[in-house]
């Protein structure tokens, strides 16, 4: 939302912003469109690993474009009409709807937009690397009609202007949060200047240079709600096309009507791996809550939507105005959910809030753990201590309803075997319902990486091709894990303590910790377990994944523990069938699963037995450490 605050005259010197601005105007049919803005958000997927059936299942992604609509609240009271373009909708709407449509044809979804609606102003918006091919093609597209000011942010953007500029691919490009600078910038490129303070961080190149806007420090007040902006969007139409993450997909019938929330911005962290508060800036702000409460219930009440997605880094940070939001909403009597993916600060939860959290609808979150290695948590600076991860866990005993994760990344900067052992370790102690584990990518703006400028570049240079997905199983469209000249299968458990694993042999440790951890000893699956809960989560999460055999498997084996026994011979027969290929059958053995399905368990009992004999098979290759605490290794040990 704009800042309101009474203009201060500036002492600031932005007169080539001011005649760059002018020769535009001058130049393009800026005031002939009467300052018509097109704001683009581009397709989320990685394009060259798409998979038409995943696609089918709605398992890519189709979060609104909350950002896009942040901006959309803060320009709108300027008297110009403003769009917003959801590539990624419009893409995977025509994906569901036309079998012939070709997915490389997009692009023509834009050029179609640009014809019809014929804007003065056209803002592009990409915040991960696997948008970099998206957002550079939506650029180019654009730039080359030569009839619109192009101005881009984002966090890719941001960290990569001055090549967007050198270039070509636009006029201006904005740096961090947009509203302020956005609105400043539209105070010089139209007619009715609404006197915004002005702003850093609008960077252009006027033939003279490169250049930046002069202003003092920027900072976003975030206040109102999206309401307005909504109306511009067919949100209950979205997850007919995609989803936000497993929480937000229906297992059986039609799909649930989502929407994503925001209460702050910022992290009162500042983990070496994460960019938020570079890009924000230090702190949390936040809306009140009574804004937020006007949004839920314009949603709910007025379009139909019943899963809420909340995009906080650090929800909690303000845990009183939480607490009053969920009473609140639990006194609405809404029959809505909610879940928070992206992860809670574990140290904020206490009683109260846990039983609030359950309480108003909440089917499941995750846990920021990142790491089980008690020095590489400090090093990466993660608020949090594992024995308070611990006590966590023990107080979610009495909220068996709640689906609850924990979130950990494997490979992080000179993270050794050893190390990532105890994330394994530590994984199998905690017994949360799920281990989410990635693997760390490299991102501009974290700490961690700023010596990866070579890296940055050559992404920028090949236009994404480099890019990769942080769960190695998405980067391929058939899901495969494939690496090349590195220990695989449970052979990964003979790496050096003390070595540094490559990226090719961080996703067969990925593998092999995902397949143990999730599936063989999940507590859901075990004696006094729930295995709706596991049942819940691996039916709907694997939509991304259709043919995954030992997902399919381990669902047969839930539903059998859970005395469903026609599901349960479904999911086996299907999980047969789709052990076929040379890659499949090699792993069921290596992992001693092949005898699942030559040996179907016929009860619960079995289940139990037969998966306490898989774990404890596997677990003859990693015996030496397990027989450890965390922070030993074997060659310790051996040393003594």
């Amino acid at each position: 939302m704009p800042d309101t605050s009474p203009p201060i005259k500036s002492t600031f010197d932005n007169a080539r912003l001011e005649s760059y601005c002018q020769n535009l105007r001058d130049t393009l049919p800026i005031d002939k469109r009467n300052g018509r803005v097109l704001l683009v958000q581009i397709p989320q997927v990685m394009l060259d690993s798409f998979n038409r059936e995943i696609a089918l299942s709605r398992g890519y992604y189709t979060f609104p474009p909350t950002g896009l609509q942040y901006l959309h609240e803060a320009i709108k009271d300027r008297g110009v009409e403003v769009r917003i373009l959801d590539l990624n909708y419009e893409f995977m709407q025509r994906v569901f709807e036309d079998p012939d449509f070709k997915i490389t044809d997009w692009p023509q979804i834009l050029e179609q937009v640009l014809d019809d609606y014929e804007p003065a102003i056209v803002g592009v918006s990409c915040l991960f690397d696997a948008g970099i091919q998206a957002l550079l093609e939506v650029l180019r597209c654009v730039r080359k009609r030569n009839d619109a000011v192009v101005v881009s942010g984002g966090v890719i953007a941001t960290y990569e202007w001055e090549k967007l500029l050198a270039s070509n691919l636009g006029h201006f490009v904005i740096q961090g949060e947009g509203e302020n600078k956005l609105n400043f910038l539209l105070d010089h490129l139209l007619d009715d200047s609404k006197g915004q303070t002005v702003t850093p961080g609008v960077f252009f190149d006027d033939g003279a240079g490169k250049t930046e806007s002069s202003g003092a420090p920027d900072t976003v007040m975030i206040h109102g709600n999206l309401i307005d902006s909504y109306k511009t969007l067919p949100i209950e139409k979205y997850c007919h096309y995609g989803s936000l993450n497993p929480f937000s997909r229906s297992i059986d019938g039609p799909p649930i009507s989502f929407a994503a929330i925001q209460f702050s911005r910022g992290c009162r962290a500042a983990c070496t791996f994460c960019a938020v508060r570079d890009f924000m800036g230090k702190g949390v702000r936040h809306r009140s809550v009574d804004d937020l409460l006007a949004e839920i219930e314009y949603l709910y009440e007025q379009r139909g939507v019943r899963h809420f997605e909340w995009l906080d880094d650090d929800l909690l940070f303000y845990r009183d105005d939480i607490k009053t939001l969920l009473r609140a909403i639990i006194d609405k009597g809404w029959n809505l959910q909610w879940s928070a993916n992206n992860g809670l600060i574990a140290a904020s939860i206490d009683e109260e809030l846990l039983g609030l959290i359950r309480d108003s609808g909440c089917i499941g979150f995750k846990i920021g753990i990142e790491t089980g290695n008690e020095e590489m948590l400090r090093k990466v600076k993660k608020p949090g201590k594992h024995t308070k991860f611990l006590s966590f866990s023990r107080m979610l005993q009495g909220y068996p309803e709640v689906f609850v994760g924990g979130n950990f990344i494997i490979g992080l900067p000179e993270e050794t075997f050893a190390q990532i052992m105890d994330s394994f370790r530590f994984a199998l102690e905690i017994e949360l319902d799920w281990s989410a584990v990635t693997v760390c990518q490299v991102i501009r703006g974290a700490s961690a990486f700023s010596d990866s400028g070579e890296y940055f570049e050559h992404q920028m240079k090949s236009d994404g091709a480099v890019v990769k997905n942080f769960i190695p199983s998405r980067s391929s469209s058939h899901g495969h894990v494939s690496s090349v000249d590195v220990l695989s299968n449970l052979d990964i458990f003979k790496l050096p303590p003390h070595e540094e694993p490559s990226e090719e042999q961080a996703k067969e440790i990925w593998f092999a910790f995902n397949l143990i951890v999730n599936y063989v000893n999940n507590k859901n699956l075990m004696l006094g377990g729930r295995p709706e809960k596991f049942i819940n989560w691996v039916r709907t999460a694997q939509r991304a994944y259709p043919t995954n055999p030992y997902m399919m498997l381990f669902l047969g084996l839930a539903y059998r523990v859970q005395g469903n026994d026609d599901e349960a011979q479904k999911c086996y027969h299907l999980a047969k069938s789709y052990v076929k290929s040379e890659y499949w059958v090699n792993r069921f053995k290596a992992f001693f699963l092949d005898e699942l399905l030559t040996n179907f368990p016929e009860n619960k009992e079995a289940v139990y037995e037969s998966l306490n004999r898989i774990s404890e098979r596997q677990k003859v290759s990693c015996a030496d450490w397990l027989a450890l605490p965390r922070g030993s290794s074997p060659d310790d040990t051996l040393q003594k």
